[in-house]
């Protein structure tokens, strides 16, 4: 029997359409930046490994976020939701 044959893939949630989700590109390097001259408007994750000299992302933000398309998906989760379904998340 071969190892895909076997794969069982256990899911208890919601089965989000990939397909549906819009393609983001990563950012540029070209885009990086030193706090100093970080403007508005531009990503603020950190990218570099050293945080005592922080270079960060550069990219354009959308208005309203400190981050730009590509570091949001990775920053941001949604809220768990209070009460009974303790582990929940909202949707």
């Amino acid at each position: 029997m071969e190892l895909s044959q076997a794969l069982i893939v256990l899911h208890s949630g919601p089965v989000l359409d990939v397909g549906a989700m819009p393609e983001i590109s990563e950012p540029s390097p070209q885009t990086r930046t030193t706090l100093v001259k970080l403007q508005a408007r531009q990503c603020r994750f950190i990218v570099s490994d050293d945080q005592s000299k922080a270079i960060f992302c550069g990219s354009e933000t959308q208005e309203g976020s400190s981050w730009c398309p590509w570091h949001r998906r990775l920053v941001y989760t949604k809220p768990f939701m209070a009460g009974s379904g303790a582990g929940k998340r909202a949707t």
